[in-house]
């Protein structure tokens, strides 16, 4: 974890551990710091952007109806994270959006795209890598991206990656260690790739 992630992380603790004493505008921080990444974390589970932000305002408003009894030693970014995944999972069960046996996986379809912003690599080979590096993730099963999205894109440890998913800390591990295995394998081949091409 960087030292900005762990300022911010810092400043999302001091203001939850206040929640409890019903401080509203340390609340409010709290959402305006923390909504966007619960929204682009929701999209990744639902294309319905309307239902995305209902769910994030009701997770909000279940936390403040039940501050006094929070449990404020908790990472919060994990904890709203789970929160919302939770729900959206709720509704997609209630509405029949998924089949009944996508929930023994603990999730619906998570279609998290990776992607790079290529104008702003100079070289040409640089993109090139980039955009490879891209499609290989975004190739990776549905699960195992998820917890890359959440290790590295959110910067969340094992055990917190384990509360979002409702999984074991050690299937965390699993799926990384699996992701980073066949990232590491097809990025062989890719780099020989690149080498026959560029030493024809």
């Amino acid at each position: 974890m960087n030292l900005l992630a762990n300022l911010s992380d810092d400043e999302d603790t001091r203001l939850w551990q206040v929640l409890p004493l019903g401080d509203v505008a340390s609340f409010e921080k709290l959402i305006a710091r923390t909504y966007d990444m619960l929204f682009q974390y929701g999209c990744k589970f639902s294309r319905d952007k309307e239902l995305i932000k209902d769910s994030i305002q009701d997770v909000f408003l279940e936390i403040w109806e039940k501050r006094a009894c929070l449990n404020v030693n908790i990472p919060p970014k994990a904890y709203l994270l789970a929160s919302l995944r939770r729900r959206l999972h709720r509704l997609a069960q209630r509405n029949r959006l998924v089949a009944v046996d996508d929930f023994e996986l603990k999730g619906v379809d998570f279609r998290v795209e990776f992607s790079a912003e290529y104008r702003f690599i100079e070289s040409e080979q640089d993109q090139q890598t980039t955009a490879q590096m891209t499609h290989l993730l975004n190739e990776l099963p549905k699960r195992q991206k998820e917890a890359v999205y959440l290790r590295f894109f959110n910067d969340l440890d094992r055990e917190e990656i384990a509360s979002v998913m409702d999984i074991h800390p050690q299937s965390v591990s699993n799926l990384l260690q699996t992701a980073f295995k066949v990232l590491k394998s097809q990025w062989k081949t890719v780099i020989s790739i690149i080498l026959s091409i560029h030493c024809a």
